[in-house]
């Protein structure tokens, strides 16, 4: 596998899960532009790319861009990329959560973030290292949770097993921000659970079907 470098603009390959693959773009800095365009294969050149949707932007660890399955892409598109500017910031407190309770599934989560706050952080302008407050964020405003990202950074497999969660449900899902709202969480994280909380090996997880 190809060295892997961060370059502004680049697009790559990610393996979600084995054999399940989104194409994604380097920004800046630690930041990955995710588009809604999957694959079985790594034949990106037979995809449409003229109408790229961007499904995610979030900042993501070195662990995860070494450890992960990337391969480099040739092609070059223009694309343009409206930077997000506003953010979930999370108060850190540490949120311990029993999900599937009382069933065969049960499973104990624990988290550092209860709750966000809305700031206003533009990524691209690091001049400045104020993140103002822009508002707090209840529970039930589900057009502000669903409608920003959380400013956690990324890691493998957290993030890898979140995009496969995309593609079989169909839309933009993140299980963090979920369980940090104390949101109802569906079956279908169980295993994005089991990575989260160690109850689930590298070889079981790379194992397991798309």
């Amino acid at each position: 596998m190809a060295r892997i470098v961060w370059k502004e603009g680049k697009f790559i390959s990610i393996e979600t899960r084995k054999g399940l693959y989104v194409l994604a773009q380097m920004t800046l800095n630690i930041y990955l532009v995710v588009y809604n365009n999957f694959r079985f294969d790594e034949n990106w050149e037979e995809s449409d790319l003229s109408n790229l949707e961007v499904l995610c932007c979030v900042p993501v660890t070195r662990q995860f861009i070494q450890k992960s399955t990337i391969t480099n892409l040739k092609f070059k598109i223009e694309v343009p990329l409206n930077l997000p500017k506003y953010w979930l910031i999370s108060d850190h407190i540490s949120n311990k959560r029993i999900i599937f309770e009382n069933t065969k599934n049960e499973i104990e989560v624990l988290l550092l973030g209860l709750g966000e706050n809305l700031i206003y952080d533009d990524i691209k302008d690091r001049s400045n290292f104020d993140r103002p407050i822009v508002q707090k964020v209840a529970f039930n405003d589900n057009d502000i949770i669903d409608k920003y990202e959380v400013t956690n950074i990324r890691i493998y497999a957290e993030f890898n097993e979140r995009l496969y969660l995309c593609y079989k449900i169909g839309k933009n899902v993140d299980p963090l921000k979920d369980l940090i709202f104390n949101r109802d969480i569906p079956i279908e994280y169980e295993v994005y659970l089991k990575i989260i909380s160690g109850k689930i090996t590298e070889e079981e997880w790379l194992a397991l079907p798309i």
